[in-house]
């Protein structure tokens, strides 16, 4: 029922993404990853605190270039850099559907020459690629599945330090006790650490779902998530 749904909003949408801060961008086949958050992105209610966050951010610190840490098909990097919340950015995808994905999705919007992507995010490819004069300006936003626990070493850190940072927090992937105390710890040395819930969509406030019974209203609202999120916000010290 919900990829049903999830179908439904996408033709109802034209494929554009309806409220929100990222309203009017095109996204073309949001399956880059799952099928499980095709309505909530077409809504614009996808990681809508996260949205928020981004945006509050740049416009604070006068951030102007985006890094995107497993950016899928481009839903929140090619949406900033369209409505203009950053000037360039790079996008780090290691699955190739979804690269290719990202590269049409960033020619549709016209925002192709803004930004760069490529494959593996690592230490050495993030300091290859990226300008080391530009890393105060930069904010990175890190979805890797678990991998941030590997990434954020001292020698990572401490040649971003002057960064800024929102990591979607998988700690539930990591058995280890000792790997999650070393990666707290590491990141409290150089950053100031703030951990920010998801939160409840509203989805009554959506006039397109009018029509839609309060099942499939709230059954919309899922971004499919195994557990209560949360993420963690780094600025540096």
């Amino acid at each position: 029922r919900k990829n049903a749904l999830g179908a439904e909003i996408q033709r109802l949408s034209k494929n554009k993404i309806l409220y929100g801060p990222y309203s009017r961008v095109k996204i073309i086949n949001s399956y880059g990853w799952s099928n499980s958050d095709v309505a909530t992105k077409y809504l614009g209610t996808y990681e809508s605190h996260i949205q928020e966050k981004i945006i509050f951010l740049s416009k604070k610190y006068k951030l102007n270039n985006f890094i995107d840490l497993g950016a899928a098909e481009g839903y929140h990097i090619i949406s900033l850099l369209k409505k203009n919340y950053f000037s360039k950015g790079s996008a780090f995808e290691i699955n190739a559907k979804s690269r290719s994905l990202l590269k049409k999705n960033a020619k549709l919007n016209g925002v192709s020459k803004k930004m760069s992507i490529f494959s593996n995010a690592t230490f050495d490819t993030l300091r290859k690629n990226l300008n080391k004069q530009d890393l105060k300006k930069m904010l990175f936003l890190v979805d890797i599945e678990g991998h941030e626990f590997k990434l954020f070493d001292e020698k990572f850190c401490n040649h971003f330090s002057k960064c800024f940072f929102i990591v979607e927090d998988h700690n539930f992937n990591i058995p280890n006790i000792k790997i999650l105390s070393n990666f707290y710890k590491t990141i409290q040395k150089k950053f100031y650490v703030e951990f920010i819930r998801d939160q409840s969509k509203k989805p009554f406030e959506i006039t397109i779902l009018d029509k839609f019974s309060d099942d499939e209203k709230y059954l919309m609202m899922s971004e499919g998530r195994p557990q209560t999120m949360q993420w963690i916000v780094l600025k540096p010290k």
